[in-house]
């Protein structure tokens, strides 16, 4: 009887043990997110400024040093010159290991992740200077999500993106043309989005849902400081955040252009040209043949083995193959111009979006983007082109 009563002491105490312990370190774990969600506000901050004040070169360096920011060259391979650099800073919770940040993690790992108070999570900030003068700021939040089944269970990793820069391939990329070009008509100085991207390379295959919002620098402040927006009080929530909570001015306005975007676009001259300003790449092509492959793993079905009988523009980064043309849809492959079906063995121009992920070559082409090869289309996208170089 004695015995069985000290076992059952012992246990008691050893039960209050373990839960003082847990409570104890999950206290420090959630006073320590507190922190580092003050931490990346600052951070947010201070690089939102930067663009809002047009800063000075010797501005962006106190900034810099103060947050020991580190020249990443002028893109993959590139390094920096004293004309041009691009700098990163990441930052992330000082409590977690490299496999406790990790926001891709699996779902077996993040569970008791989250319920201990911490919300694996990257931040990243840079700043890209050129000719002694503040030309790109960007800011990225990838964290624990929920909601991407639309049951918000915990499922999938959020990335939240937004960039200030000359427009060019960045997360716009990964919307379809047509979406893209509805929003440019909608306002020509942004692009937001928000989509699930399940096969992105970047993600190592997780789930994800991407929300992000690129800002051409003839922005008025006002967008500017409404996109750059974001709101990480959801990294100190009981419950992860939501696509619609990290950037919410973003997913709003993407909300908005779904409901004002015109369902179908009519082709017209000027339509035509607008859509070549947009365009990252120009080309005259001569189809082998006309007929779209079939769809390859949700991708969008293709006109393949194209003759490139010349590129009017390259895309800014990168130099996809262009011989492979995604087609979003069927009625794409007639001429803006002549409203005349494609035909095997002609040139045409294509008005061409960098599509997905650039580096490996995914090209799309835009709606109202073929165009009958004569003097007049010609010309209206090498004038086109050559103002998209400036």
């Amino acid at each position: 009887m004695r015995l069985l009563r000290l076992v059952k002491w012992a246990t008691l105490v050893i039960v209050l043990s373990a839960t003082t312990v847990v409570a104890g370190v999950s206290a420090y774990l959630r006073i320590e997110q507190y922190r580092f969600r003050r931490q990346a506000e600052r951070l947010l901050s201070e690089v939102r400024d930067l663009e809002l004040k047009k800063a000075s070169a010797a501005q962006v360096n106190v900034v810099l040093r103060k947050w020991g920011f580190e020249e990443w060259g002028q893109g993959p391979g590139k390094p920096c010159t004293e004309d041009e650099c691009i700098y990163r800073f990441q930052l992330v919770p000082k409590t977690h290991g490299h496999i406790f940040s990790n926001p891709f993690a699996s779902r077996l790992m993040t569970f008791p992740l989250e319920w201990l108070g911490l919300r694996p999570t990257v931040v990243q900030a840079r700043v890209q200077i050129r000719g002694n003068v503040l030309t790109s700021v960007s800011f990225s939040v990838w964290t624990l999500g929920r909601g991407c089944d639309g049951q918000g269970r915990l499922e999938c990793t959020l990335m939240g993106y937004a960039d200030v820069k000359q427009r060019g391939s960045g997360w716009s990329s990964h919307q379809q043309p047509d979406v893209k070009l509805k929003q440019y008509l909608l306002h020509p100085n942004y692009l937001v989005g928000a989509f699930p991207e399940w096969l992105n390379a970047d993600t190592g295959g997780s789930p994800a849902v991407i929300v992000w919002a690129e800002i051409s620098p003839d922005a008025n402040t006002a967008d500017v400081s409404r996109l750059m927006q974001f709101d990480l009080s959801c990294l100190t929530r009981l419950l992860s955040c939501r696509e619609r909570d990290l950037m919410p001015a973003a997913w709003a306005q993407s909300v908005e252009d779904a409901r004002q975007s015109p369902r179908a676009l009519t082709c017209t001259p000027e339509l035509s040209q607008r859509v070549a300003q947009l365009a990252d790449a120009i080309a005259v092509v001569r189809p082998k043949t006309v007929e779209l492959s079939p769809p390859f793993y949700g991708l969008s079905p293709q006109l393949r083995d194209l003759e490139i009988v010349k590129v009017i523009k390259n895309p800014e980064k990168y130099a996809p193959q262009l011989a492979n043309v995604s087609v979003d849809k069927p009625g794409m492959t007639t001429t803006a111009d002549t409203k005349s079906p494609l035909r095997a063995g002609q040139e045409y121009v294509f008005l061409l979006q960098v599509h997905y992920t650039p580096d490996i070559g995914w090209i799309a082409l835009y709606p109202c983007g073929a165009l009958s090869l004569n003097d007049a289309n010609l010309a209206m996208v090498s004038e086109a082109a050559a103002d998209g170089a400036h």
